[in-house]
């Protein structure tokens, strides 16, 4: 049907409310609704709502928007000041699932190009799940939530060189491996360059628009075309959306508007990009030795990254429970890893069968991920309490 589209929208809104709503009850987290949502509705349970170029396009919008978001709780200074830590989480923290995935993976089957690929499909993090974890829970800007997005941003960069070799697997030339490194290099370069050019704009603007009403159009159209010239360049959008932040941010009246944002965003495009993430399971129907292999996987998936980017974080100076809630935060897989195993398909590197294993492994950590997180800063707080009233 031509106006399909607008039951579908309807429906993921109204569902994730009341999802939302029920996780909110037993507290959890907010995103776990949204992610259950889209599981009921899709084609794994009800099939009500099928994914389409409309729901793709609002879902990769309302991933822009919330990492654009994410941007402007960050503090450059801070950002800048930790970036070689950053960098240390994210290597260790790519580096341990790519080991423990190949290995695993052998269990499974013997081929050397898929165990690789199960190694490499695990390596990469999608930070807005945790992001938008971080926000509910009012840490977006602690030390944990500032070291999971600088860490994510770098992360997701190695993510995409590894993109580039399994796109041109069995055929990858220095040259093809060199220019995605000299596209990076493009992309943060013209950020910079627009990030000064319009931070001193945005301050213009101020003096001008003295009622804030012009700056959240001006904010949205920046993120959106930076994110633009980061897709173009072969970089993540989101890493775009988050530079956007970044400059808007750091302005006086930038911050005045990320309410008005903010509103728009949790009302609309959140809810349709976590259930979009639901709509993608297809099937729940594999045989017994399959879904023991989908479990154990999930299982190292989750613990691979807590071990890499926690030891990387212990490496920058960070306590225990501190280093455990930066690998639980970097957990999460998302676009990058299921465009990598889409690609792979594509190319003939792995069967349907693996392709839904990495789909469904994908959902699981989804689900898990801000549960532990949510927990994981629960307990801290009660520890820091106790010893509070011992010191009392």
């Amino acid at each position: 049907m031509e106006f399909k589209y607008l039951l579908d929208i309807g429906l993921i809104i109204l569902v994730v409310k009341i999802f939302t709503m029920i996780t909110q009850k037993i507290k959890m987290p907010k995103v776990l609704g949204g992610l259950i949502a889209g599981i009921v509705l899709g084609p794994a349970m009800l099939n009500v709502v099928q994914n389409s170029t409309i729901l793709e396009a609002l879902s990769k919008f309302g991933i822009i928007l919330i990492m654009f978001l994410a941007g402007m709780e960050t503090s450059i200074k801070k950002f800048i000041s930790n970036s070689n830590k950053y960098v240390i989480i994210a290597a260790i923290g790519v580096v341990v699932p790519l080991i423990l995935g190949t290995i695993f993976s052998l269990i499974y089957i013997q081929d050397l190009k898929t165990n690789l690929f199960f190694g490499a499909v695990i390596t990469s993090t999608s930070v807005s799940i945790t992001v938008e974890t971080l926000i509910e829970m009012k840490k977006i800007k602690s030390s944990v939530g500032l070291a999971i997005l600088g860490a994510g941003v770098v992360d997701d960069i190695l993510g995409i060189l590894f993109l580039t070799i399994i796109m041109n697997s069995g055929n990858l030339h220095f040259t093809t491996f060199a220019l995605m490194v000299l596209k990076i290099i493009l992309f943060f370069g013209i950020a910079v360059i627009l990030g000064l050019l319009l931070f001193k704009m945005f301050e213009k603007i101020e003096e001008k628009d003295t009622k804030t009403e012009q700056m959240p159009t001006y904010s949205i159209a920046f993120a959106l075309i930076l994110a633009y010239i980061a897709e173009r360049l072969g970089v993540s959008g989101i890493i775009g959306a988050y530079i956007a932040g970044l400059v808007i941010g750091n302005t006086e009246k930038g911050r005045k508007v990320k309410g008005k944002i903010d509103l728009v965003v949790h009302m609309i495009f959140s809810p349709i990009f976590f259930a979009s993430v639901g709509l993608k399971l297809t099937t729940l129907s594999f045989s017994k030795q399959v879904w023991i292999f989908i479990i154990i996987f999930t299982a190292v998936t989750i613990i691979s990254k807590i071990i890499g980017n926690g030891l990387g974080a212990r490496i920058c100076g960070y306590s225990k429970e501190k280093a455990i809630q930066i690998g639980i935060g970097m957990a999460t897989r998302g676009e990058v890893a299921l465009i990598i195993a889409d690609e792979a398909k594509k190319i003939g590197l792995i069967n349907e069968e693996v392709f839904s294993i990495v789909i469904i492994t994908v959902m699981l950590v989804t689900l898990i991920t801000p549960i532990l997180l949510h927990y994981s800063f629960k307990i801290n707080n009660n520890i820091e309490e106790g010893i509070q009233k011992e010191s009392i």
